[in-house]
């Protein structure tokens, strides 16, 4: 039995980004969420593939964002040392919205 494929259709992984492992995505658009195909185990719950896939989803949200230059080597759903790092991205996005809402008040005027 060989290891589920599983690609991102919404963000699509630009062509750069499926030839940099930063950014843990295979060429061709494959998500990279095993360590090795032995990493594989087809008795366990296909929730925890797809938890992990959801946690590509952040790491990759993080990446886009500039707060992280690669991710990390196991995954966010196992490995808490990006945590953090979810809050600092909100901040960010956060005062960029703000930012932007008040240049379009101040030009309104």
């Amino acid at each position: 039995m060989v290891p589920p494929v599983i690609y991102s259709v919404d963000p699509e992984p630009s062509i750069w980004e499926q030839t940099q492992s930063a950014w843990h995505v295979a060429p061709g658009g494959a998500l990279c969420l095993l360590q090795s195909d032995a990493g594989w185990q087809p008795e366990a719950s296909v929730t925890e593939l797809l938890a992990k896939a959801s946690g590509w989803r952040v790491e990759y949200a993080l990446m886009k964002a500039g707060v992280i230059d690669r991710m990390s080597v196991n995954g966010i759903v196992s490995d808490p040392s990006y945590d953090h790092l979810i809050a600092k991205a909100v901040r960010q996005t956060t005062e960029i919205t703000e930012s932007a809402d008040e240049g379009g008040a101040n030009g309104s005027l």
